[in-house]
C-alpha cells in the first residue's frame, strides 16, 4: 500500500493504493476487529444478564440465608424469605378492637389463682388482677378479663412463665398460638419505619422470649391502644412477617434426573412424568437451571403455599396444622381432619414411627403427652417441612425448617411417623 499525495492545500486529499495482497490483508483486519468488538459487547451483556443457566449460586455467593444442599433429594437452593399478610385482609378486623378475654375451662376460680401463683404471681399480683370485676364463671368455666394494667405489669420473665403453661389449654387464640419471631427475625419489626414510635415502644413492652424465639401474645392489648385505623393496620401487617423459606430444585448438566424422580416422584398426586420434560430442558443447559419446587407438591399444597386463609365463617371447621397435614396429598380436603380425635384415629390406621425423616411425606408430630398433638407438619427435604402453625387463620401455608419450628414448640417432644405401604 502507498499513500499519494494530491496537493498541500486544505483542499488536498489523501489517496491510498492497494495492490492485491494488502487489500485482503486490509480486510481480514477489519473482520478480525470487527469479531472482538462483538465478542467484548457479547460477554459483557451476558454477565450483566443473568438467564436460565446463571441462577444457582456460584459457592461464593452463598451464605446463611442463601445456599444449596445436597441429599437424595437431588440438590437443593434455598432462600430464608419474610411474608406479610396483605393489608386487604386487614382493614375491616381492625375497625373495632375487642378487650383480650381468658377462658379457664374446667377451672374454678380458685384453680385459677392456684395456677397464677404456680407460675410466678405473688398473691397480691393475683388477688389484684382477679379482682371480683375481672372475673365469672360460664357453667364449669372462669373467664377472665384480664386489665391493660395487669398485662403491662407483667415483665418479659413473668410473661413466659405465666403464658407458656396456658398454651394447649385453649385460654384464649393468642395464649394458644401466639406471634412467633425465630432468633432475630424480630428485628424486622423494630427496624419498620412505617410504624408509630409509640406504637412500637408498646410492643417492646409486650414481648418475651429471647435465645431461640421471641413471642408475642397480647395482640389485642396492644391493638387496643392504638388510636387510629391506619396505624392499627401498619402494626398488624408488620407483625404478621413470618420467616419461610423459598426453595427451588436445582438440574445441572450431570444431575441424575432418575434419582430425582426415586425422590420426589412417589407421592400421591404428583405427576412427575408431567415435570420431567422441564427437568430435561434445564438439564440440557450449558450451566443449568433452577425450578421451584412447587412443581414437587400435590396440588393441595401447591395452591395454598405462601398464601393466608381467610377468616373462617360461623360453622366451617378450623382448617389447622392436623388440617392442612393429613389433606397433603388429597385431591379434595376432607374435613374430618379438623377433629383431633379422627387425626389420633386415622394415623393408628396409616402410619407407623420412625427414628427419623428422611423420606418425602413423612410426619412430624409435636406432643405434650401421648394424646395431645399440639402441632403437626409434612416433611418435604433436608431441614424443610411444610406448615400451617396452628388455627389462627392469620398464619399463611409455608415452608419453615425443622430447628425454626422447634423453637415454635420448645416443650413438646417430636414424634416422626411415615405412612404405611400397600
Amino acid at each position: 500500500m502507498a499513500k499519494l499525495k494530491n496537493g498541500d492545500g486544505p483542499g488536498s486529499a489523501n489517496v491510498f493504493w492497494f495492490n492485491l495482497t494488502g487489500l485482503v490483508v486490509f480486510c481480514l483486519c477489519l473482520i478480525a476487529a470487527s469479531a472482538l468488538i462483538n465478542w467484548k459487547i457479547a460477554g459483557s451483556r451476558h454477565e450483566g444478564t443473568p438467564g436460565p443457566a446463571l441462577n444457582i449460586p456460584d459457592p461464593d455467593e452463598q451464605d446463611k440465608f442463601v445456599f444449596t444442599r445436597q441429599g437424595p433429594w437431588g440438590e437443593l437452593f434455598t432462600q430464608d424469605i419474610s411474608l406479610e399478610r396483605p393489608v386487604e385482609y386487614l382493614n375491616d378486623e381492625m375497625k373495632t378492637i375487642q378487650p383480650p378475654v381468658w377462658t379457664l375451662r374446667g377451672m374454678n376460680i380458685a384453680q385459677v389463682k392456684a395456677l397464677f401463683l404456680a407460675n410466678g404471681l405473688t398473691q397480691q399480683e393475683t388477688d389484684k388482677a382477679l379482682s371480683p370485676d375481672r372475673v365469672s364463671s360460664r357453667g364449669t368455666d372462669t373467664v377472665f378479663k384480664p386489665s391493660e394494667e395487669f398485662i403491662f405489669s407483667l415483665g418479659p420473665g413473668a410473661r413466659a412463665r405465666l403464658y407458656e403453661p396456658m398454651r394447649g389449654l385453649d385460654v384464649n387464640l393468642y395464649l394458644e398460638w401466639p406471634y412467633y419471631y425465630p432468633k432475630d427475625s424480630i428485628e424486622s419489626v423494630y427496624a419498620d419505619v412505617c410504624l408509630h414510635p409509640d406504637d412500637l415502644a408498646l410492643f417492646k413492652k409486650l414481648v418475651y422470649g429471647g435465645k431461640d424465639a421471641w413471642r408475642f401474645t397480647d395482640f389485642e392489648t396492644l391493638m387496643g391502644n392504638i388510636p387510629t385505623l391506619e396505624r392499627r393496620v401498619a402494626m398488624t401487617a408488620s407483625l404478621s412477617r413470618q420467616t419461610a423459606v423459598l426453595a427451588r430444585l436445582c438440574i445441572r448438566p450431570d444431575t441424575d434426573i432418575d434419582k430425582v424422580a426415586a425422590y420426589w416422584g412417589h407421592m400421591p398426586n404428583v405427576r412427575f412424568i408431567d415435570v420431567r420434560p422441564m427437568l430435561d430442558a434445564l438439564k440440557r443447559l450449558p450451566k443449568g437451571g433452577t425450578v421451584s419446587l412447587l412443581y414437587m407438591l400435590p396440588p393441595f399444597a401447591r395452591e395454598r403455599l405462601y398464601t393466608y386463609s381467610l377468616p373462617p365463617a360461623t360453622g366451617e371447621p378450623v382448617r389447622d396444622c392436623h388440617w392442612s397435614t393429613f389433606n397433603f396429598c388429597s385431591v379434595k380436603p376432607d374435613d374430618r381432619f379438623s377433629r383431633p380425635a379422627e387425626c389420633l384415629r386415622y394415623i393408628d390406621e396409616h402410619f407407623y414411627k420412625v427414628a427419623q425423616p428422611g423420606v418425602y411425606g413423612d410426619v412430624l408430630l409435636f406432643m405434650y403427652d401421648k394424646d395431645k398433638i399440639t402441632h403437626s407438619a409434612v416433611f418435604l427435604a433436608d431441614d424443610l417441612v411444610f406448615t400451617k402453625n396452628g388455627q389462627n387463620y392469620t398464619m399463611p401455608w409455608m415452608i419453615m425448617r425443622i430447628a425454626d419450628l422447634r423453637a415454635m414448640y420448645p416443650n413438646s417432644n417430636i414424634v416422626y411417623i411415615r405412612r404405611k405401604t400397600n
